[in-house]
């Protein structure tokens, strides 16, 4: 697409964004170490514990996500060790990450309140997609999760930057209304999608998964199978819940002949496995 005026390209750097008036905020301390944790061989599960237990709103976070019904386990973990033990440093990482990028958007806290709830909730339908789906998994549920969190998360920046992004775009009066990239584009000249590819590449998410935060609002070839799968569980997870909520999603945006290519099931697979995350999804509202 062609854009003019506050044009943020997908080669852009975090520099030129502030040239343009957009802040990608920092990644908390402990996140980081955690990440140089995440790039030594056999890294000492100590060592990952304390950085944990350095981060007291972390810790909370990684204590509710373990106990949660998505990592249930007859013994919930009762200290920083055990969630380690349990969870693994690769998903302990994913979701720290996960956890961390609520708090560090700052903004309209009534929006923002509402902007989290529906990334938590796309999240964790995209998590039970991933851990549902049949045939070779690619994607590994922790990853769909940090993608769904991540997939709109261009948008509190947006807010940020706009101070009339929420009345221009009408997300701060409607609770059946999002934010779209066409409308986006139209009004600022850039879209979350682009955006939300700038952090994740910033707060070092894997490529595949930055790529699937770029590409989830696109149809079309995308040459990556794994990004590929990723944006295909994006979008399924966008489309049930928007039928959940009784949203109307923007036209041509579900094609299920494209989603069945990106997942690689049939038709009857993919109302079996909606059939089957919708009702894991309403446990975990109760």
């Amino acid at each position: 697409m062609t854009q003019v005026g506050l044009t943020v390209s997908a080669e852009d750097e975090p520099e030129a964004l502030l040239a343009r008036g957009l802040q990608l905020p920092p990644q908390p301390a402990a996140l980081q170490a955690l990440q140089m944790l995440a790039l030594t061989e056999n890294p000492e599960m100590r060592d990952v514990s304390e950085v944990i237990a350095s981060d007291a709103a972390l810790t909370a976070g990684l204590y509710r996500m373990a106990r949660s019904p998505l990592f249930a386990r007859p013994s919930p973990p009762q200290t920083v060790d055990q969630v380690v033990l349990l969870l693994g440093l690769p998903r302990t990482l994913a979701l720290a990450q996960a956890l961390c990028v609520q708090r560090s958007m700052p903004g309209n806290a009534r929006v923002l309140a509402r902007f989290w709830a529906r990334s938590t909730a796309i999240a964790q339908l995209a998590m039970l997609i991933a851990n549902n789906l049949p045939g070779a998994h690619r994607v590994r549920g922790e990853q769909a999760f940090l993608a769904g969190m991540f997939h709109d998360c261009g948008v509190p920046i947006l807010m940020q930057r706009f101070p009339a992004y929420c009345r221009s775009t009408g997300i701060e009066g409607y609770m059946n209304k999002w934010a779209d990239i066409r409308t986006e584009d139209r009004l600022f000249s850039s879209d979350h999608a682009v955006i939300g590819f700038l952090l994740a590449r910033h707060w070092r998410l894997p490529d595949f998964v930055a790529q699937a935060v770029r590409f989830h609002h696109e149809g079309g070839c995308i040459p990556s199978r794994p990004t590929s799968m990723l944006v295909g569980i994006l979008q399924l997870a966008m489309h049930l819940y928007a039928c959940e909520m009784g949203l109307t999603e923007p036209g041509g945006e579900y094609d299920e002949a494209s989603l069945l290519e990106r997942l690689e099931i049939n038709a009857h697979e993919l109302s079996e496995l909606c059939e089957q995350v919708l009702e894991q999804f309403h446990v975990l509202e109760h």
